[in-house]
């Protein structure tokens, strides 16, 4: 984009030029001292001041665009972290007392993808949901690995190595947790579902587009 101070400057020196065109052509218009020369200055003077004003306007909407169009590359990239495998998990798979090793892999990309991200949204809605999501997704991680661990052959689980028997109150106490787990994986699904969609309607007029999977997809 060209600097504003110097657009400002010639902005006002064709504006002067125009003037300066219509006292030369003379004020008021007299068409029996009819000066060609002074048209010829006063038609290329407004011209010239038309055409900064629409550079102008063009400037502000490709700026625009460039701004939008980096967050829909920013959302396009969370949705390679977490993809519709990931999501689906989150919405529809109950936890077990065994699960895959790399079920909420996706969260722990979205956790270390956060961590870096020294660039925020530019859109302050998009931003705001993202910042929960990325939160609670931690906190969501954190409660279920407090809970469950690898048992070395590509699940993970709640019951301790060696000993798979445990006692009805612990076993009581685990359901409850694991229930808890559960609203958090949904409600992680319904926020994931709310940041799309928000940025595909805030970010409707950009020159790309969010990419879309399947929020219905069934696995398999």
């Amino acid at each position: 984009m060209v600097p504003e101070k110097p657009k400002r400057i010639a902005r006002i020196g064709a504006i002067l030029t125009l003037l300066g065109s219509l006292v030369w052509v003379q004020w008021p218009i007299d068409l029996t001292k009819f000066n060609i020369n002074a048209m010829i200055l006063l038609v290329g003077s407004f011209v010239v001041w038309v055409s900064i004003e629409l550079a102008d306007s063009s400037g502000g909407s490709d700026a625009n665009d460039n701004v939008m169009s980096e967050d829909v590359d920013k959302i396009n990239s969370l949705l390679k972290l977490i993809d519709r495998n990931q999501f689906y998990i989150l919405k529809y798979k109950e936890i077990q007392t065994y699960m895959e090793d790399d079920d909420y892999a996706g969260l722990l990309n979205l956790i270390a993808y956060r961590e870096s991200d020294i660039f925020p949204f530019h859109n302050q809605k998009v931003q705001l949901l993202y910042e929960q999501v990325c939160t609670d997704v931690r906190e969501f991680y954190s409660e279920f690995y407090g809970l469950y661990t690898s048992d070395g052959r590509g699940r993970s689980t709640w019951r301790p190595m060696g000993d798979p028997y445990v006692s009805e109150e612990i076993y009581k106490k685990v359901r409850g947790k694991i229930a808890l787990l559960n609203n958090k994986a949904s409600k992680l699904a319904q926020q994931w579902e709310e940041l799309i969609n928000v940025s595909r309607q805030e970010l409707k007029g950009a020159s790309k587009s969010v990419e879309r999977y399947d929020m219905q997809v069934a696995q398999g």
